[in-house]
C-alpha cells in the first residue's frame, strides 16, 4: 500500500496543465527546494510550492554526482594517497567510526543484509548512499557484495567527505558529489597545492555536510508502506539553544555546532601541510562505545567516555509520600510532596513515589543520539536501608539480561504490523513508532517510580541512582555476535583484518559507561548519613546542587506528562520559584522557571494566567529577547483558538528562531486557521526549507494552494499528494493500541506519565 501519487505522477498533472517544473535546488542555501509555479494565476503573486525531492540514479538514497559525471569506487576508497601527506589525519580516521561504516561493521552488516533479503538489493542503496559510496557510485549495492571487495570495508571516506560540493537538508545521503577524480598536488609547486585546497576544501558547507546523512526516513520510495522519520540530529540541533533557535526555555548555552562537538580542535605534529600543526579531529567521538571495544581500540573509547560522562545529570528530584506523614509541599496523587527528596519522612509500611529526572545537559541533538531504536542508555534505581540491605530496586538486572523487561530505557520502541516492538533493528518491518524516551538538548524527563518500604526496614532509606549507557542492545548484540559466526560473518571479519588491519569480535562484552549517579537518604537519621558519606557521594556527572534547579527540572520534565496531570509540574515549579529571592543573581533563574509555569498554564487553558507568567520573565531578561516565550505564547492562544494573537506571537518566534521548523509549524497553522492562505504557505515553505517531509508544514502548504487556487488546481493536488505521501501513519493508533494489549512493557511505555514499580528484592 503506497499513499498519494507517485513523482512521476505529480510531474505528469504539472505538464498536463503547463505548470514550470524544476528540480530541487542542490545549493544547501535554506530556501532550496522543488518548487512548481503556475503561469495562468497573477503573475505578480504566482503560486509556488516546495515538494520534496525524488531519489535519482541511485534511488531510494537522494545521493548524486554532479551533472552526467561519474566517480570509481576504488578511487573513493584509495585512503593511503591522502595519507601520504596527512597521516595524523588518517590515523584519527582509522579509529574513528566512519572508517567503520560499511559490510566490515559486523552491526551494519546484520542490519543491511536483512534489508537486501527482505527489500531486495537495489533498495538496499537507501543504506549505501551514507554508508558506502564507493559501492554506490559504481552500482555495486545492486548486486552480491564480496567479503573481500575493499571497497566494502572503507566506509566514509576522505574522498567522499572531502569530494561533497553541494547538500540540501532532505536527508538519506542527499549530497552532490563531484565528479571525477579530485586533484593531487605536487607539493613542491604552490599553485598546484591551492587547486588541491580549493578542490577538497569542505568550510563552505560547514555543519551541513552533516546534515546530508545524519538524517534518515523510511519512505514508500524505500519499498515501505509508511513514511517514518529515523536518526535526525540535524532538526533537534538546529531547533536547540545551541543555535540560538530554542523554543521551549530560556536558559543560557554557548552556540556550538557538529563540527564543534565532533570535530574539536587537536594538536598533529606531523601534518607538516597544516597551519600551526593544528587540525580538526577526525576521530568523530560519539556514543559508539561497543564499536571501539569491539575493535580493542582504549584510546577511542576513552575519548567516548569522555564525551558521555556528564553528558545528562541525574537526581531523585522528589517524593510523593503519605498525607499523614508530613511532606513539605502541596498534595498530589493521594500524598504529600516532599521536595527535593533529601530528607523526605519515609518510613517502614509506607508506599512512596520516587521522582527521577534525567535531563540531557551538554548534548545538543536529542539523547541518546542516532538510531534510537537500538540505543541502550537506562536507569539503575536502588533503594537500601541503614544495613546495606536491599530492599527494592529497578533496571538491576538491564547489564546482564536482554529480555530485561523492567528498566526505563531511553530509547524508541517502533513496531511492526501487528503492534510487536522491533528489537533487532528490523527497518523493513517498521510501521510506527509507539514510543520515543530520548530527550531533546537541555530538556528533561520525569521517571516516577512507585516503593512499597518493607516493615523490617531499618531507617534511614538510602536510594541510589545511576544513569548507564551501552552503545546498542543486548537482542541487537546476541544476533551481531551469531552472524558474525557464521560462514560470511567470519570472512568479512577475516578481511576486515587481512584488508584494514582491523581486528573485530563483536561477540566481545560491551563497555558500560556510569554517565551520573547519585544518591539520596530519607527518613529518620537521613542527614546523619548524608554527612558521613560525603558530598562527593551525593552526585557526580552534573546533578543540580541547587534545590531551585532541582525542583526546575524535575517540572520541566513533569510537564510532558499526560493533561490530567498537569498539575504536579506547575505545583513543582512553584516550589522551584518559591526558592529563589527577587535579587539580581536570581533574574535569569526566576525568569526559567516563570517561562515554564506559563507553558503548563498554557496547556491547562488558562491563556490569561500564560500570557501574565510569560510577560513576567520577559522583563527579567535583556535584550535580544530569547524566542521560548513566543513561541510558548503562541502555543497557549491556538489552544484556545486565539489565531490572530497566535500569529503575532508566532511570527515573532519565527523571526528569532528562523530555523525552528516547529515555529514555522505554529506561524503556517496559526495564519491558516485566520483565513491567511497567502501567509500559510509562505510560512510552510520557510518550514520545508529546514525539513522538507514535515507532515504538518506539507498539510499547511497543501491547505493553503487548495485555498488560493482551488482544491483541483494542479500545484493543489501535488501538495497534497506530498503530504499524503509523507504523513504519520493511518495505523500508528491501532498499532500503539495492539502493541499495549500483547505487552506489559509496551502498555507503560507508550504513556509518557507512565510509573514503574521498583521490585522487591529477593
Amino acid at each position: 500500500m503506497i499513499r498519494g501519487r507517485s513523482f512521476i505522477a505529480i510531474a505528469l498533472a504539472c505538464a498536463a496543465v503547463a505548470v514550470s517544473c524544476r528540480t530541487r535546488d542542490r545549493s544547501g542555501a535554506a530556501g532550496g527546494g522543488s518548487a512548481l509555479g503556475n503561469d495562468t494565476v497573477t503573475p505578480a503573486r504566482p503560486l509556488v510550492a516546495s515538494l520534496p525531492s525524488a531519489p535519482g540514479r541511485f534511488a531510494p538514497s537522494l545521493a548524486a554526482i554532479a551533472g552526467d559525471g561519474t566517480i570509481v569506487g576504488d578511487t573513493l576508497a584509495d585512503i593511503d594517497t591522502c595519507a601520504t601527506c596527512h597521516p595524523a589525519v588518517a590515523r584519527q580516521w582509522q579509529s574513528g567510526i566512519h572508517s567503520f561504516a560499511s559490510f566490515g561493521n559486523p552491526i551494519y552488516r546484520t542490519n543491511v543484509e536483512l534489508a537486501r533479503r527482505v527489500l531486495g538489493n537495489e533498495n538496499s542503496q537507501h543504506c549505501g548512499g551514507c554508508h558506502d559510496a564507493p559501492l554506490e557510485v559504481d552500482g555495486a549495492m545492486k548486486a552480491e557484495i564480496a567479503a573481500d571487495d575493499l571497497r566494502a570495508h572503507t566506509g566514509v571516506s576522505c574522498r567522499v567527505c572531502h569530494a561533497v560540493r553541494t547538500t540540501t537538508t532532505d536527508g538519506n545521503g542527499s549530497y552532490v558529489l563531484s565528479a571525477g577524480d579530485l586533484p593531487t598536488p605536487n607539493v613542491d609547486d604552490p599553485a598546484s597545492v591551492e587547486v588541491h585546497r580549493q578542490a577538497v576544501t569542505v568550510k563552505p558547507l560547514g555543519d551541513e555536510l552533516c546534515v546530508a546523512c545524519h538524517r534518515g526516513f523510511l519512505s514508500p520510495d524505500l519499498d515501505v508502506p509508511v513514511h517514518l522519520a529515523g536518526i535526525d540530529e540535524p532538526t533537534f540541533w538546529r531547533s536547540s539553544a545551541y543555535t540560538g533557535n530554542g523554543t521551549s526555555r530560556v536558559d543560557k548555552v554557548d552556540k556550538q555546532g557538529c563540527i564543534d562537538c565532533h570535530m574539536p580542535e587537536v594538536e598533529a605534529p606531523d601534518e607538516e601541510y597544516s597551519q600551526d600543526r593544528v587540525v580538526r579531529g577526525h576521530y568523530f567521538a560519539g556514543g559508539h562505545s561497543w564499536m571501539a571495544a569491539m575493535r580493542d581500540d582504549p584510546e577511542q573509547l576513552a575519548r567516548i567516555r569522555k564525551m558521555l560522562v556528564g553528558a545528562a545529570s541525574i537526581d531523585v528530584a522528589g517524593v510523593i509520600v503519605p498525607r499523614d506523614a508530613g511532606g513539605n509541599g502541596p498534595s498530589t496523587l493521594g500524598g504529600q510532596w516532599h521536595l527535593p527528596a533529601d530528607g523526605a519522612p519515609v518510613a517502614p509500611g509506607h508506599e512512596v513515589f520516587l521522582d527521577v529526572t534525567v535531563r540531557n545537559k551538554l548534548v545538543g541533538h536529542r539523547f541518546p543520539g542516532g538510531v534510537a531504536d537500538m540505543q541502550d542508555t537506562w536507569i539503575e534505581l536502588e533503594a537500601r536501608d541503614a544495613r546495606g540491605k536491599l530492599l527494592a530496586g529497578s533496571g538491576l538486572t538491564h547489564e546482564r539480561d536482554a529480555k530485561d523487561q523492567d528498566a526505563h530505557v531511553l530509547r524508541a520502541y517502533p513496531v511492526d504490523d501487528h503492534g510487536t516492538i522491533m528489537e533487532e533493528h528490523e527497518l523493513p518491518s517498521f510501521r510506527a513508532v509507539v514510543a520515543n524516551h530520548t530527550i531533546a538538548a537541555r530538556d528533561a524527563q520525569t521517571i516516577r517510580y512507585a516503593l512499597a518500604i518493607p516493615t523490617g526496614a531499618v531507617m534511614p532509606l538510602e536510594v541510589r541512582a545511576r544513569l548507564r549507557h551501552r552503545s546498542r542492545n543486548l537482542i541487537v548484540q546476541q544476533a551481531v555476535c551469531k552472524e558474525a559466526r557464521s560462514p560470511r560473518g567470519a570472512a568479512f571479519l577475516k578481511q576486515a583484518r587481512d584488508q584494514r588491519d582491523m581486528r573485530v569480535d563483536p561477540c566481545a562484552p560491551q563497555p558500560i559507561t556510569e554517565i551520573a549517579r547519585t544518591t539520596t537518604w530519607m527518613g529518620a537519621g537521613w542527614e546523619a548519613a548524608a554527612a558521613k558519606a560525603g558530598p562527593a557521594a551525593r552526585a557526580a556527572g552534573g546533578a543540580p546542587a541547587a534545590a531551585w534547579e532541582r525542583s526546575y527540572e524535575q517540572g520541566m520534565g513533569l510537564i510532558g506528562v499526560i493533561t490530567e496531570r498537569l498539575d504536579e509540574p506547575r505545583q513543582v515549579l512553584e516550589h522551584a520559584l518559591a526558592q529563589l529571592p527577587e535579587t539580581a543573581e536570581t533574574t535569569r533563574a526566576r525568569a526559567m522557571v516563570l517561562t515554564q509555569l506559563g507553558s503548563v498554564a498554557g496547556r491547562q487553558g488558562r491563556t490569561d494566567e500564560a500570557l501574565a507568567l510569560l510577560e513576567r520573565a520577559r522583563a527579567l531578561l535583556p535584550a535580544p529577547q530569547p524566542p521560548a516565550i513566543d513561541a510558548i505564547a503562541a502555543d497557549a492562544l491556538a489552544r484556545v483558538w486565539r489565531w490572530e494573537e497566535a500569529a503575532a506571537y508566532a511570527q515573532a518566534a519565527t523571526e528569532k528562531a528562523p530555523r525552528n521548523a516547529a515555529a514555522w509549524v505554529m506561524l503556517a497553522r496559526a495564519r491558516g486557521s485566520k483565513h491567511d492562505d497567502a501567509g500559510a504557505l509562505e510560512a510552510a515553505r520557510q518550514g520545508l526549507a529546514w525539513s522538507p517531509r514535515d507532515p504538518d508544514l506539507l498539510r499547511s502548504q497543501a491547505t493553503a494552494l487548495a485555498g488560493l487556487g482551488g482544491g483541483e488546481h494542479a500545484l493543489a493536488r501535488a501538495a497534497l499528494a506530498a503530504f499524503d505521501r509523507f504523513r504519520a501513519p493511518d495505523e500508528a493508533a491501532a498499532l500503539r493500541i495492539a502493541c499495549a494489549r500483547g505487552s506489559a512493557r509496551c502498555q507503560r511505555e507508550r504513556e509518557l506519565g507512565h510509573v514503574h514499580d521498583m521490585q522487591p528484592a529477593r
